[in-house]
């Protein structure tokens, strides 16, 4: 029963993230533009923000297969743990995309992480990003901090990342994120990228926080 709702978390968790996230993306493109890359970015922070907060004390509230493997690298999560986690998180986004095409039937993107430019620009985004924002878990997760200052401090994170580099590569750092519009918008030739860069960057600043703790042991 504790497991199932640990599931439930990781579903209901990134249903959210991809229907407020995307959601505003959608909005944005709808209306003329009325919520803009500052706006966007807000939408997504505040709704890692809350995730983290109430979902925090259910299932270390992931949201994302990318720091589910960092966890599971880490053996702070089973495989087979890691394995429903991830699944959860997948169907999650994709529910949520189903339902925004179904609101929005005309929009070809639904909110899709797509490179501006070169796709190697990306990745090195996607991959620098992904690693930030992983070690801002590992430290704020790893201190005395308050349930409330972690929350704020991902959210904060996810906020500035998405802001300022969502226009270069979509600032995705979530392969759930990106793995539901792609899909479901059935624009998925990139969608490799946005798994390989932010698995590889997040597993990467575990490695080197693990590696700096282990130094100063």
């Amino acid at each position: 029963m504790k497991d199932r709702k640990h599931y439930f978390s990781e579903f209901i968790g990134t249903f959210l993230l991809v229907l407020f996230g995307t959601g505003s993306i959608i909005i944005s493109e709808e209306y003329n533009g009325i919520i803009q890359e500052f706006g966007i970015g807000i939408v997504f922070g505040l709704t890692v923000w809350m995730l983290v907060h109430f979902l925090g004390k259910i299932s270390d509230c992931h949201i994302n297969p990318a720091v589910t493997i960092g966890m599971m690298l880490d053996k702070k999560i089973t495989i087979k743990k890691a394995s429903w986690y991830i699944l959860f998180q997948l169907i999650g986004a994709l529910s949520a995309s189903c339902f925004l095409y179904v609101l929005f039937p005309d929009n070809h993107k639904l909110g899709n992480t797509l490179p501006r430019n070169l796709w190697q620009e990306a990745f090195l985004y996607e991959l620098f990003l992904s690693f930030i924002l992983m070690l801002v878990i590992l430290i704020s997760t790893n201190r005395s901090f308050l349930i409330k200052r972690v929350s704020f401090l991902i959210g904060f994170t996810v906020f500035l990342e998405a802001w300022l580099a969502g226009p270069v590569c979509g600032a995705s750092m979530n392969p759930a994120r990106t793995f539901g519009p792609a899909i479901v918008s059935g624009n998925s030739s990139v969608l490799w990228l946005y798994f390989a860069a932010p698995i590889l960057g997040m597993a990467l600043a575990m490695y080197i926080f693990k590696f700096k703790l282990s130094v100063l042991k």
